[in-house]
């Protein structure tokens, strides 16, 4: 969706009952503060001092666990995963 705005992704993935995988880090304000309907998980990979092939090994752990994933904001970093249960 080129051009569509963060909320506008959240509210689509959320029909749609899709994951989204974003680098953007504001993107839990989104559905925290803002109260923007969340989508069915979303999968942040923290951007910093690692290879850029991380991202992509990184994030493959965690979106293989659905059930793990399911419901939660999910930061993936170099040092671990954090995971925050999304608004009802």
């Amino acid at each position: 969706m080129p051009g569509a705005s963060d909320a506008g992704d959240s509210r689509h993935a959320a029909s749609e009952d899709r994951w989204v995988l974003t680098f953007d880090r504001n993107y839990g304000e989104l559905v925290f503060p803002r109260s923007v309907p969340p989508p069915p998980a979303i999968v942040y990979p923290r951007q910093g001092a690692f290879s850029a092939a991380w991202p992509a090994h990184g994030v493959l752990d965690p979106l293989s666990r659905e059930d793990w994933v399911a419901g939660r904001l999910v930061v993936v970093a170099g040092r671990g995963v954090q995971r925050l249960r999304l608004p009802a």
